[in-house]
């Protein structure tokens, strides 16, 4: 969806997802017991952005400070992983790698953070070396990010810089600011704060939609900037950009986390604004982006084919193997289980809902493999598919028990169950196992295979059956 270059410049944190079951209550004091199952480790802050970047195909580079001690290698290995591989990063031994663990229960719950924020004064001492790194970097990039979390990188001395040499050279600079004192992002393209964010700065209350505007209007005069955009959760965002204000509602989705969904706007924006795109329709591809962020537990890196889908309309779930197969390894590092199965699906009726429902039952993340039109054809003949792939995959997509849907031209799914690794496929019908396709390949891996039984009488073949003898 997009290939220009970004750059990323801001404070960039290590962070850590302690995952273990909860079982009981220690005899030492009153907390629970944590029996330890596994750690994700993923790109905090700055490092969330430039990875969302990533995501969207951008060729990201990332700037900050670290320390030359075991979590900034790790950063950079995690980063490597997203695809962020351009790193202009000032390394210090007199650094502490800003790191934040969290300790979570298998129910996803977040019992504790540990907090290892390193030392602002250090961070903002090392600003003119920070700054021979970055300034150079800035003629060669489409857009520039400054991600600003109060760790000590973006300085005053920073953020005017790098927005002086931005409006100077015609490169939009896109700031998420937390400083409290908003003048240190003047004259930057579109600062980009929550509510709460621009009340502290406006220094009152934004209760309602005119509020927010005459808010937006106000801190855009005052800070000289193209465009000021505040985000405003389930209410959406309000832009003020060229005199005018325009309120964004929200995409309507179930919540899962709102964690990162900030970075999200933060990226999307930039890459948007990189490639030519106007202030506003750059927004609300963001609000599309975030989304799909907030519909995903944790922090969520949203890949550029779902979001092409979001923006036309489709449904976000409908992924091509390639985007799937990341969403899947994200969601095992997580620790969720992940149930596959597949057919046909033409004319969805109740026996293949209850096939669905039964199948999520057993997992945390149900993956239908859907077969294409000329695979259709190919197992039932030239008159069917009577609904197109397209169709029948948005159909499934509606479902609230279904989370992916990959479309396969094979007659079996076989290389999908290979690609997704499952730890639980499901088949509907009077199966047994080895007539199950795939079913070899899971059981190999330790997983699951379950047969369930069809609702009596229905079928697709028997209601266009009786639809013909009528």
């Amino acid at each position: 969806m997009f290939q220009n270059p970004v750059l990323v410049v801001g404070d960039v944190m290590l962070d850590r997802h302690v995952h273990g079951q909860v079982r009981r209550i220690s005899p030492e004091a009153p907390v629970p017991v944590v029996s330890l199952l596994g750690e994700v480790q993923t790109p905090g802050g700055a490092g969330n952005v430039a990875a969302g970047l990533a995501g969207l195909g951008c060729r990201v580079t990332l700037a900050g400070l670290i320390g030359a001690d075991a979590e900034g290698a790790q950063l950079r290995q995690v980063l490597a992983s997203k695809g962020v591989e351009r790193l202009a990063f000032v390394e210090h031994p007199d650094l502490t790698t800003v790191t934040k663990t969290r300790i979570l229960s298998d129910t996803h719950q977040q019992l504790l953070r540990l907090d290892r924020d390193g030392d602002r004064g250090r961070f903002a001492a090392l600003d003119q070396l920070l700054l021979d790194h970055v300034l150079p970097l800035i003629d060669d990039q489409s857009a520039v990010v400054l991600a600003d979390y109060e760790k000590g990188v973006i300085t005053p001395r920073v953020a005017r810089e790098i927005i002086g040499r931005c409006r100077r050279r015609g490169v939009p600079c896109v700031v998420d600011p937390k400083k409290a004192d908003f003048s240190v992002y003047a004259e930057a393209t579109v600062v980009t704060p929550n509510l709460m964010e621009a009340e502290r700065a406006i220094g009152r209350a934004l209760p309602d939609d005119e509020t927010v505007g005459r808010a937006a209007d106000q801190l855009r005069d005052r800070l000289r900037t193209d465009a000021m955009l505040i985000t405003r959760g389930p209410e959406g965002m309000t832009l003020s950009a060229a005199g005018d204000v325009h309120h964004v509602p929200s995409q309507t989705r179930d919540v899962a986390d709102v964690t990162g969904a900030g970075d999200t706007v933060v990226a999307v924006l930039a890459a948007c604004l990189g490639s030519g795109r106007p202030i506003l329709e750059s927004c609300r591809i963001a609000n599309a982006a975030a989304g799909i962020a907030v519909s995903h537990p944790g922090t969520y890196v949203v890949q550029a084919a779902e979001l092409e889908a979001a923006w036309q309309g489709l449904s976000p779930k409908i992924l091509n193997r390639n985007a799937a197969q990341r969403r899947l390894a994200e969601a095992r590092r997580r620790g969720r289980k992940v149930v596959f199965t597949n057919g046909c699906f033409d004319l969805l009726h109740a026996g293949h809902l209850a096939c669905l429902e039964g199948a999520k039952r057993l997992g945390d993340l149900l993956v239908v493999g859907l077969n294409s039109d000329s695979s259709v054809q190919g197992l039932k003949g030239d008159a069917r598919p009577v609904i197109g792939q397209s169709n029948r995959a948005s159909l499934l997509a509606g479902l609230a028990c279904v989370d992916v849907v990959v479309v396969f031209d094979e007659e079996t799914p076989v290389s999908l169950i290979e690609l997704f690794e499952p730890d639980v496929l499901v088949k509907g019908g009077d199966y047994t196992v080895d007539q199950i396709a795939g079913a070899d390949v899971v059981l190999r891996r330790g997983g699951q295979v379950v047969a369930l039984p069809l609702v009596p009488g229905l079928s697709t073949t028997a209601i266009l059956d009786r639809k013909a003898r009528a």
